[in-house]
């Protein structure tokens, strides 16, 4: 499949409400703003700024007041939090909050930068479930693994929405090696040039012993893999997930919100816009008017034999 990404591209991209791109950008960004907020306020209504960490007195941050309760840990300290399965992709952390907003800046970039393959060539209803699955199935993953190895090196906290990124780098290679981005009638870069240049900015994540990051982004690399194989072969993993949200959502909200409800009113609207068909002794009574006013001769051939027809059953 040889595809390109031009501007022509852009106006698919554009539409926020068929945009999943953008809402997921959006969704990262208010769990980033939200995360440092809450860790703002802990820090203004902390005494002395410092809070009890194992035993240990430590200065109010990021990592030892938000991170520990949203970020996906070992199996050891999930048990005792397992929604951080679900929190750890939507914050973002650094040194500092600026390096951290650096951290999100990229992500989002990166995200965009694949994704934006993906739903160009087969649109945007599958970009949120391939992201949700990711960072799922990779976090269970990573959980299985420290499960089995305990004492894995670099096995701390993660943040981030890395697997997903992964996911749709590997994802989109898959769905369309040739892939292009135009940036001019002349000047283009393949999928795989900019795949290659974020796998290698990423291994000096990997290099410094985050090996937890790097068992996360190998999962969502293989759930990206997988997830469009399925499509090419004629699967849609997506509905599952769609599914389920339908459902959870018909049992919120009211009935002229849906579906069925609707179906259900477009079929009686057809139904009384149907001409009900005249019974037999209508059509006698319309007969013998028609004989009144105009006499015998003026009966259509079909009438006179319902009138026969009519005279014989009598």
């Amino acid at each position: 499949m040889k595809t390109a990404f031009s501007r022509g591209n852009l106006n698919k991209l554009s539409n926020y409400g068929q945009n999943a791109l953008m809402q997921l950008v959006l969704a990262s960004a208010i769990g980033f703003i939200l995360s440092y907020i809450i860790c703002v306020i802990i820090i203004v209504i902390t005494p002395g700024q410092q809070i009890l960490v194992n035993g240990s007195l430590e200065t109010v941050s990021f990592s030892n007041v938000i991170s520990p309760h949203i970020a996906l840990q070992p199996f050891s300290a999930f048990i005792h939090k397992p929604w951080v399965l679900l929190t750890y992709p939507w914050a973002h952390t650094g040194p500092t909050i600026f390096a951290a907003f650096f951290n999100l800046l990229s992500n989002m970039l990166w995200l965009y930068c694949f994704g934006s393959v993906i739903q160009t060539l087969i649109g945007y209803k599958e970009i949120i479930p391939l992201f949700i699955f990711s960072y799922i199935l990779s976090g269970c993953i990573y959980l299985g693994v420290t499960a089995i190895w305990p004492d894995i090196p670099g096995s701390t906290m993660a943040l981030g929405a890395l697997p997903s990124i992964t996911a749709f780098a590997i994802g989109a290679i898959t769905l369309s090696p040739k892939y292009k981005f135009y940036l001019g009638e002349r000047l283009s870069i393949p999928l795989w040039a900019i795949l290659a240049l974020f796998l290698l900015l990423n291994i000096g994540v990997f290099s410094n012993g985050n090996y937890n990051m790097l068992i996360l982004a190998a999962g969502g690399a293989l759930v990206g893999f997988t997830y469009i194989k399925l499509l090419k072969s004629g699967y849609q993993p997506g509905g599952i997930l769609y599914g389920i949200s339908s459902k959870i959502q018909s049992w919120f909200s009211p009935e002229e919100y849906n579906e069925k409800y609707h179906q259900r009113k477009r079929q009686e609207t057809f139904r009384q816009l149907q001409p009900k068909p005249k019974s037999n002794e209508d059509s006698i009574d319309s007969i013998l008017d028609k004989i009144n006013m105009k006499g015998y001769d003026s009966l259509t051939a079909e009438e006179k034999e319902t009138l026969m027809k009519a005279s014989k059953e009598s």
